[in-house]
């Protein structure tokens, strides 16, 4: 029986001259699928496709740069400004429609944020203000660039309409060009584009009006805006809004963010795991309440009861993600069946899709490792039958594993050596801080649960179970251990390691030392500081190789939330014992005694191949690995791992 669980979201919205189906959108991410000169490929146009199909009522192409010379912040991004561009664009626009979507796209030019090694020239800006992870040869705008580039814009919004798009958004957020000029920060001009607020705004409402004259009444315009920039001497709330109220005169849609997105605000424009959820929301109902046209919101959204809440409430007309929708594709589908518990949620890690698009390589994620190799999916033979799979372990690869194959149609025999499943997500997903990872632990348990595979506890695999059992083939996942160092004074009371406390099996005292500066030590750390503990974490690493493996934003975060909670880092330090009242430490300076209650050692993990080697001796071709002893290193290695692995036994 059709039911709609979500009346406000699924109710139909008129964007100036474009109806859309619903109030959601899946809201503009750089995906690296055209080629390095940005052509459109079968890539690009599938992922498009996929997009629409999610069941979203549009779609917006991420950061499109529309100046080709000096604009370059990204790899493999859709070129739009050539004429010869046009035919793959059509693509573009007919891959949405299929999918049941209208198709935006994300006008941009990222001035001073632009890198030297993806220009034709020397960057520009409103004025010689750098980044200090761009480019730094800013050359300030003369009156010649400042109508250069209001052409492009203008060319570009042509070029989309002559391809078929019915809408189109002008970025004015997160501190590119446009943002640039109105933020105080970066807006260092005396002539008429600079000093007042007046002045910084009137550059960029000079473009969306001139893009507005240049595509007529018949597409629609979104702006993207940053509701305040969250920087020292930054663009603040009151004058963003008045932007926005001048600009609704050029426009259709108000898309409100916040954040730069070359600094560390960065950490609200592409929020880390440790930002709250619905974090603009706030900010749109106070946009609303001055504006006349529609406003859309982004930030950490993750489910559909999320976005009813929001439209319901009147905070937002329309509510826009991308993550949400990149880790279950069928996550409308889901929700709408009263099933909204069986959608894969999102981790916010970062890893494979924010931390992709920096590195040039086309998006992917970590928990929904399908995504990004659907052509190479396709391309596989069909399995000749069904097989009978032994997966060893039920961490998060076994887990993984599983449910690829039982997706194959393979017969499965899961054991975990202990009585639950989860392996070491369980101590990951642990911290207070951690709640994305407790969503998606407990998701991928009770998927793993549901698929129909044969799921033994406590019970460990060995060469003779493997006789026993006679699978045609073995996927061993058996995971790490977790260091423990011989250290003087280890076996003392005071000192547990980071999966007692994790598991509250240790009860840390007052204060703590952690000694570990990995990820899941300093979020062992920050947990215990949300607790009230007081917290220290030593490591002989220098600083910059705390949490090293991380992704840019989570790991920034992460180092802020510490400093914000008061944990101290103490770099190249080195745990030469353990005493009752804490620890000794040395160091370049010497020797010093860390005061602690508790010492939790944290120390890394190492592969555990004993299971691995001695099968592979027995049966080289048929034993196959995943995760940590197939060389991973975090949650992204033992998802994809895992699944090709399955992928593999035909």
């Amino acid at each position: 029986m059709l039911t709609n669980r979500y009346p406000h979201v699924f109710s139909p919205i008129q964007i100036g001259p474009v109806r859309l189906k619903n109030r959601l959108g899946f809201a503009p991410m750089v995906c690296n699928k055209c080629t390095v000169d940005g052509t459109v490929t079968d890539s690009m146009v599938e992922f498009v496709y996929q997009q629409a199909s999610t069941g979203v009522g549009y779609v917006t192409i991420g950061d499109t740069q529309v100046d080709d010379d000096l604009g370059g912040a990204f790899m493999a991004t859709l070129n739009i400004a050539r004429k010869t561009s046009i035919p793959g664009m059509i693509k573009l626009t007919e891959a949405a429609g299929f999918g049941g979507a209208v198709l935006s796209v994300e006008l941009n030019h990222s001035g001073r944020g632009a890198k030297d090694d993806l220009t034709n020239g020397q960057p520009i800006g409103p004025s010689a203000v750098c980044f200090p992870r761009c480019s730094q040869n800013v050359r300030p705008m003369e009156r010649a660039d400042l109508e250069r580039v209001k052409g492009l814009f203008v060319h570009c919004a042509k070029q989309c309409v002559r391809a078929g798009f019915r809408m189109l958004m002008v970025h004015c957020a997160h501190n590119n060009l446009l943002g640039q000029f109105l933020s105080p920060l970066s807006n260092l001009r005396t002539d008429e584009y600079g000093g007042s607020p007046e002045n910084r705004r009137r550059y960029p409402l000079e473009v969306l009006a001139a893009v507005r004259q240049a595509v007529g009444p018949d597409v629609a315009i979104e702006v993207r805006v940053s509701a305040e920039e969250i920087t020292p001497g930054g663009l603040q709330f009151d004058e963003s809004l008045t932007f926005m109220e001048q600009a609704q005169q050029y426009c259709d849609l108000i898309h409100v963010s916040r954040g730069i997105v070359y600094n560390d605000a960065g950490i609200y424009t592409l929020p880390t795991y440790l930002r709250p959820r619905l974090l603009n929301v706030d900010w749109a109902r106070k946009v609303k309440e001055r504006l006349h046209i529609p406003v859309a919101v982004v930030g950490n959204f993750s489910t559909l009861e999320e976005a009813e809440q929001v439209i319901a409430s009147g905070a937002a007309d329309i509510v826009c993600a991308a993550r949400m929708y990149l880790t279950d594709h069928e996550i409308i589908p889901k929700s709408l069946a009263g099933r909204p518990e069986t959608a894969r949620p999102c981790l916010r890690c970062h890893r494979g899709c924010i931390d992709n698009s920096a590195r040039g390589k086309a998006i992917h994620c970590a928990v929904n490792p399908a995504l990004g190799f659907e052509e190479l999916e396709r391309t596989l033979p069909t399995p000749k039958g069904v097989r009978k799979v032994l997966v060893a372990g039920g961490g998060p690869a076994g887990l993984q594993a599983a449910l690829t194959l039982r997706r194959r149609g393979h017969q499965v025999v899961l054991c975990e050596a202990t009585g639950e499943l989860g392996g070491l997500l369980i101590d990951a997903a642990a911290p207070a801080c951690k709640g994305y990872m407790k969503d998606y632990l407990h998701w991928l348990v009770s998927a793993a649960e549901g698929c129909g595979a044969d799921i033994r506890l406590d019970t460990p695999v060995t060469p003779e179970l493997v006789d026993q059992l006679a699978p045609d083939a073995v996927i061993v996942a058996t995971g790490s251990r977790y260091l423990r160092p011989n250290i003087p004074g280890i076996n003392g009371g005071n000192v547990a390691m980071l999966t007692d406390v994790e598991r509250g099996r240790t009860v840390p005292g007052r204060k703590v030392l952690v000694c570990g500066g990995g990820s899941a030590g300093l979020e062992c750390a920050l947990g215990l500081a949300m607790e009230g503990h007081e917290v220290a974490v030593a490591d002989q690493l220098p600083l910059e190789g705390f949490a090293a493996g991380m992704p840019y934003f989570p790991r920034l975060d992460l180092l802020k939330s510490l400093a914000q909670r008061g944990v101290r880092l103490l770099p190249e330090r080195r745990v030469e014992r353990f005493i009752a009242q804490g620890a000794v430490l040395s160091g370049p300076d010497g020797t010093m005694k860390e005061e602690a209650d508790t010492c939790v050692i944290a120390l890394g993990v190492r592969a555990d191949t004993t299971l691995l080697d001695q099968l592979r001796e027995k049966y080289p071709l048929e034993v196959l690995s995943a995760g940590d002893v197939d060389g991973g290193a975090n949650l992204y290695d033992a998802t994809h791992s895992a699944h090709f692995a399955a992928l593999r036994i035909l």
